[in-house]
């Protein structure tokens, strides 16, 4: 024992005549020699991932934070801190500083240790920062595999937890506050015909799979889609079910709002990736020119756009889009004739869908949803009477919620429904649709094709990309407009009618098309009195002036 004590006194005075008779460069050179020399027999190496590096978040340490929360739960350690934000889905655990856990990566024991403490100087401020502790021959397994595999971990937990927001434009920019989306609808509760539903979910999961393809191939990861038919059909909840389906932020952006293009394209370059950017009603927020329907746009709303047809397209793909990975554009119409071809094409809007008026198909889903069944003997009634009316999701969809009781609340939808045919059949309601089915080549979804009333031909650009299944059409009808509203009607007689049915239905349209003329009429005679009138009393004013 006396050995040892004389061992370390004579340690403490070759330490203390070291430093106080040697220069101090000398001392540094024995310094780092002697560490050199016990370093040998050491067989373990540390890394050290701190908080913040260069005044920037470091994003390894966020990695950690995430990686090592998941696992506290499952494993034996003293103190944990337990947390949960509006802005996640689930509880997040850490550690708490000074404490230190075993995480087992290929068999391998990695120590983790997590420290906290206070910065010196004037400013003061916490600084935190994990210490990985492992065998030196696994150094390069560590660098090459280990901390990747954290990487990716973590993105996976941060979508996993994260709950989907509303982001809006104001003045130029996104809101900073976006608004927590709590919509419940999801593919399994969204009524929509049962292959198109599986062609779109099929469609997005392949697109999320698909990042390392994307790359080889040589093409921006991003998707866009059309969504496009008659209102309350359904789109509004169909890009709920998307969000909700692929954890994403939904960004809504109303182009009349934007100041011009360069407005839009930085609304576009400051989107988070893996994130939903909507234009609802494409067609209508700004007036862009159809440049192939042959109706001019009048100069006024050609002075008040503010977003160019040019800007929209290289918003789309433009090199500025190549910016971010996994972004998702879904445009809504509620007329798809009414938009620019070229908006259309393949790498714009890769997917068309078109959201009809409520199938058979559809009232099933929603039947089991509201009403818990999923058949009755009065099934076969709505089915053939959906055929004949116009009727929405939405709408079949508020006749059921009246009362729970399946019996009671399916005959009160085949008296809707009935009113609604007889309505039809006295002239007071528009004609049923028929509704057809297409495959688009350009976009490899089913697309469902509506006529109104009256089967309309669609040109040659349009029929190289369209396939038809059913009957051709029995009438063509091409219509052109001037600038000034009047109208020159051209019909194309091509086996026009071929039966009695065929030529009720064409007078029939034309009727609805007389009145809606005449409405129009009646509405100028009256807006052109009343704007005499405003003359005349302005004249008088002038005068006494």
């Amino acid at each position: 024992m006396n050995s040892v004590w004389a061992l370390l006194a004579s340690i403490a005075l070759i330490r203390t005549t070291l430093y106080n008779y040697l220069p101090e460069k000398l001392r540094l050179y024995i310094s780092a020699r002697f560490e050199e020399w016990t370093r040998r027999f050491n067989t373990d190496e540390t890394m050290v991932f701190k908080d913040y590096q260069s005044s920037k978040m470091n994003q390894l340490f966020q990695a950690a934070n995430l990686y090592l929360g998941e696992s506290l739960p499952t494993i034996s350690i003293p103190r944990v801190t337990v947390e949960k934000t509006e802005n996640v889905r689930n509880l997040t655990f850490s550690m708490e500083k000074n404490t230190e856990m075993i995480d087992v990566y290929e068999n391998i024991p990695m120590k983790w240790k997590y420290f906290s403490d206070y910065s010196q100087g004037m400013s003061k401020h916490e600084i935190s920062w994990y210490e990985l502790s492992f065998h030196k021959e696994y150094k390069s397994l560590v660098t090459n595999c280990y901390l990747p595999y954290i990487l990716e971990r973590a993105n996976k937990i941060k979508e996993r937890n994260r709950v989907v927001q509303l982001h809006t434009a104001a003045r130029d920019f996104w809101t900073p506050k976006p608004v927590i989306i709590q919509h419940p609808m999801t593919f399994e509760t969204l009524a929509m015909d049962g292959n198109l539903k599986k062609e779109l979910v099929e469609d997005l999961d392949r697109f999320m799979n698909s990042k390392e393809y994307y790359q080889q191939i040589g093409k921006v990861w991003k998707r866009g889609y059309l969504l496009y038919g008659p209102p309350g059909t359904g789109k509004s909840s169909l890009i709920a079910a998307m969000a909700n389906h692929l954890n994403f932020d939904i960004y809504n952006l109303n182009l009349s709002a934007v100041s011009s293009d360069f407005v839009l394209q930085n609304l576009l370059l400051s989107t988070a990736n893996r994130s939903i950017l909507v234009i609802e009603d494409i067609d209508c927020s700004i007036k862009l020119q159809n440049r192939e329907s042959g109706i001019e746009l009048p100069i006024k709303y050609q002075q008040q756009n503010k977003v160019t047809l040019s800007g929209l397209l290289n918003f789309f793909d433009g090199i500025l889009s190549c910016c971010g990975e996994g972004k998702i554009l879904v445009a809504t119409t509620n007329y798809k004739d009414r938009i620019d071809r070229a908006l259309l094409r393949a790498g714009r809007m890769d997917m068309h869908i078109y959201l009809t008026y409520c199938t058979f198909s559809a009232f099933k889903q929603l039947a089991l949803r509201y009403l818990e069944i999923s058949d009755h003997s009065l099934f076969h009634h709505i089915e053939k009477l959906l055929p004949k009316v116009k009727v929405s999701p939405a709408e079949v969809a508020g006749e059921l919620m009246k009362t729970r009781d399946p019996k009671a609340s399916t005959e009160g939808l085949i008296k809707h429904l009935e009113e609604k045919v007889n309505l039809i059949a006295d002239g007071n309601s528009e004609v049923s649709p028929k509704h057809h089915s297409s495959l688009s080549q350009t976009s490899n979804c089913q697309v469902h094709k509506s006529s109104i009333s009256l089967p309309l031909a669609c040109d040659g650009a349009s029929m190289d990309n369209v396939k038809s299944p059913g009957p051709k059409p029995d009438v063509s009808v091409k219509s052109k407009l001037t600038a000034d509203g009047e109208g020159d009607n051209n019909f194309e007689k091509t086996d026009l009618v071929r039966d009695r049915s065929s030529r009720h239905n064409i007078l029939q349209v034309i009727e609805d098309m007389e009145k809606e003329l005449l409405s129009y009429k009646e509405a100028i005679i009256a807006l052109q009195k009343k704007s005499c009138g405003t003359l005349n009393k302005l004249a008088g004013i002038k005068a006494t002036i």
